[in-house]
Formats: structure tokens, sequence, C-alpha cells
């Protein structure tokens, strides 16, 4: 079986051919041949062997690649939800459904959590057997290719939910107009807000962003300059998600007092937090959030995309073999938004 390999702790991936293809499922379990595994921000912090993918602290060997789709080909017993043939589109986040988490609804931040590609062989590979509960069934009127954004496009969808209010006539700010940055502007814009805003350095991303409908400029060398762009005394709410360490003092800066900032992005140093002034004088609020509401975001994201109000097609701008996954992952550094890896096309 091909699949795309983190052997080591160190920087460098394996693209080999000759990988043993995965089990046969167990009780609970199903098998699913992946048509289309969609390469992320952290799939090149995991090659490169960042400080950020340190942090979740690897099982290796793995199979990398976490966000993706495909069709189930072989079910274990006691899996009632799902039948051979059906398309899925698979959640990242492994929980136990059984922990104190869990139980009051916070799946997504199990206690027990594993993560798909960094501790349990994921989706880049031929075929994968993986946990039924991971797995979303999709309508018929979803490609597999689109299916393959929707964890993604969750992240962005949870973190407006993490919010805990409407958008609708809010002035937003974002933070990198990576592929999650941008999901996150297209549903600010979809959800009503008055103005969304996305700060990117890179020239041909901002372009992609303007062509969505929203204002996308170079970041700022001083926070006025920023905060004028609300139109007001500041934003209401900002989106960190570049994960870079200037975007935190940017983003919170541009903010207006009582304003929310919610971090995404996953970056490589901490950050240093004036709680008195953020906190108490500016009532700045902050907001953590990570991977998708299990499954309230998932039945969002499809709701939208089943109805044809948000297109995640428009997002995909390489199709690439598992072969050519080191070229996807400089893509992801230029000229691309998603990079999807079809591993029939190798």
């Amino acid at each position: 079986m091909r699949a795309i390999k983190k052997n080591h702790h160190a920087p460098g991936t394996d693209y080999v051919s000759d990988a043993p293809e995965p089990r046969l499922p167990g009780t609970g379990e199903i098998r699913v041949q992946v048509a289309a595994a969609s390469v992320c921000g952290s799939d090149v912090s995991i090659a490169r062997y960042t400080p950020a993918a340190q942090a979740f602290h690897l099982r290796l060997p793995v199979t990398m690649g976490h966000e993706g789709s495909g069709t189930v080909i072989d079910v274990g017993e006691g899996v009632t939800g799902f039948r051979v043939g059906d398309h899925v589109a698979l959640e990242s986040h492994i929980a136990c459904f059984d922990c104190y988490q869990c139980g009051i609804g916070n799946a997504h931040v199990c206690e027990k959590m594993q993560l798909l590609g960094l501790h349990v062989d994921g989706l880049f590979a031929e075929y994968c057997t993986l946990p039924a509960r991971t797995a979303h069934k999709l309508p018929d009127s979803i490609s597999l290719e689109h299916a393959a954004l929707l964890e993604p496009s969750g992240v962005a969808m949870h973190a407006i939910q993490a919010t805990g209010e409407s958008l609708l006539g809010q002035r937003v700010l974002v933070t990198g107009a990576g592929p999650v940055g941008l999901f996150i502007a297209e549903l600010a814009r979809l959800s009503g807000a008055a103005r969304v805003v996305i700060v990117e350095p890179n020239e041909w991303r901002r372009a992609l962003a303007e062509s969505r409908g929203v204002t996308a400029v170079p970041p700022a060398s001083e926070p006025a300059d920023l905060r004028a762009l609300s139109g007001r005394s500041g934003f209401d709410v900002a989106f960190e998600a570049s994960g870079h360490p200037t975007s935190f003092p940017s983003a919170v800066n541009a903010l207006r007092t009582g304003g929310t900032y919610v971090s995404v992005g996953f970056g490589n140093d901490p950050l240093s937090v004036d709680a008195g002034e953020l906190l108490n004088r500016r009532g700045i609020q902050m907001i953590g959030s990570f991977g998708r509401r299990l499954w309230s975001t998932w039945n969002r994201m499809v709701g939208l995309v089943e109805e044809g109000k948000l297109d995640l097609g428009a997002f995909i701008t390489h199709r690439l073999p598992l072969a050519e996954f080191d070229q996807a992952l400089e893509l992801l550094t230029g000229e691309a938004c998603k990079v999807l890896l079809i591993p029939a096309a190798d």
C-alpha cells in the first residue's frame, strides 16, 4: 500500500509503496478506502518536526494525514450506523466518549483523545481502519473531494461557535489567510458580519481573500492603522489563525474595549500576556478553539454545503498523488490554498 509515513522524531517523511494494508476492522471499527486527503499546515509542522509538532507528542511510526474522506469497504462487529459503500468524512479527534469531558459535551478535548495521523495511522494512504465513531456519513450531494475539507472548515465553524455570540452586524478581524483563516472569513461573511478584514503578508492569498468578498490587507506597522479598518473604535471579534507570534499583539490591540479574541492557530513559541491591561482594564475576552464540536459543528457545515451556501470547491487549488507529498508541502507556503492528495492518482 502507498502511504506517507513519519518514522522518526526528526525532520523528514517517507513515501512508501509497500506499507502493510491496515487490519480488518475490529468491533466498532470501519475500514475506509481513502478518496481524498487534504494537506494541512500542521502537516508541514509535523514533517519539519517543529516545536509545535513536538508538543503533540507524536506516536511514531505513524501514517500521516488527518483531513479526508473516502468509501467504507469493511464494517466490524457492532457497527450499526454504516455499511459498505457509504461515503464518509473523517473526524481527526478520536474521543473515548466515556471521560468527564466527553460526558459534558466536550468530546473535542477528550481526556484520552488521540489524533488521526499523529497518534494513530491516518489518511495519507490508500486505506485506513479507524473507529466508526470518527466517521460522518455524507449525503449524496457532497462530493468526496469537497468532503475532505469538512474537517478544516469545521475548525473555522467551531472557532465562531466558541465566541458564544452571533456575528450578525459585527466587525470581524482575521489574522492569517491560510485555509482556516479564509474559512473563518467566509463563514463570518455568510453569518452577516458588517465588515470582515483579513491580515495576510502573502499577496496571492490576499487576492484570494478579496475574491471571496472580504477586505484583505498586509500586516500594519501600527496598531492604530489596523484598528482604523474596523470603521469605529476597534473590531468586535478577532480570530488569530496564523500561529505567528506577531499576530497576537496585532489582533488584540485592534479590538475595541470589551472585544473578543479567539486563538485558533498553533505557534511554536509561548506568548506573554499583560493580564491586568488586556483582561482587567480593557475587558478583552480571550477564548481558545481546538477541533470541532461533535457533532454540532459537522451538522452545521454539512448543512451549509448541502444547501449550496458554502462552496468548498472554491478553496481547492491543487490535486496531487501521494508520491508528490513534498511538492504539496512546498505549495502550502506559496500560491496555494487547499492541496488534496488523491491516492488513486499514484
